[in-house]
C-alpha cells in the first residue's frame, strides 16, 4: 500500500507538520517519482542545528537544499511535500493529535 499524499500550496512551511499528525516530510524526484520519507522534527532539527531555517521555512526551500542525486534517475530536480505514511491507522494519528493538543 503506497503512502497517502497530502495536498498542500507552494506556501505550506516544515512547520505544518503539527496540522498532520503523523504525517512525513516527502522528497521526491519531479523527473522519475522516486521519494523517501523523513520525520519533519528530525528536518526542523537540522536546519536549526546548520541556522538555514526553521518552522517557517518552506517546504519548497528544503527541496532545493537536496544535494545529491536521484538513486532512481541520477539526475537532481527535487520537490517536497507531506504524507502519511500506508502503515498509519486512524487510533494512530487521533493519539499523536492528543500527544500534540496536551
Amino acid at each position: 500500500m503506497p503512502d497517502r499524499p497530502i495536498h498542500v500550496d507552494e506556501s505550506a512551511s516544515v512547520g505544518d507538520f503539527a496540522r498532520y499528525p503523523g504525517c512525513r516530510l516527502t522528497i521526491t524526484c519531479a523527473l522519475c517519482g522516486w521519494s523517501k520519507g523523513y520525520n519533519p522534527e528530525r528536518i526542523l532539527a537540522r536546519l536549526r542545528q546548520l541556522k538555514a531555517g526553521g518552522h517557517a521555512t518552506r517546504i519548497a526551500e528544503v527541496a532545493r537544499r537536496v544535494g545529491w542525486n536521484c538513486p532512481g534517475c541520477g539526475r537532481v530536480k527535487w520537490k517536497a511535500g507531506f504524507c502519511y505514511p500506508a502503515s498509519l491507522r486512524e487510533t494512530d494519528a487521533r493519539r499523536i493529535a492528543a500527544r500534540y493538543r496536551n
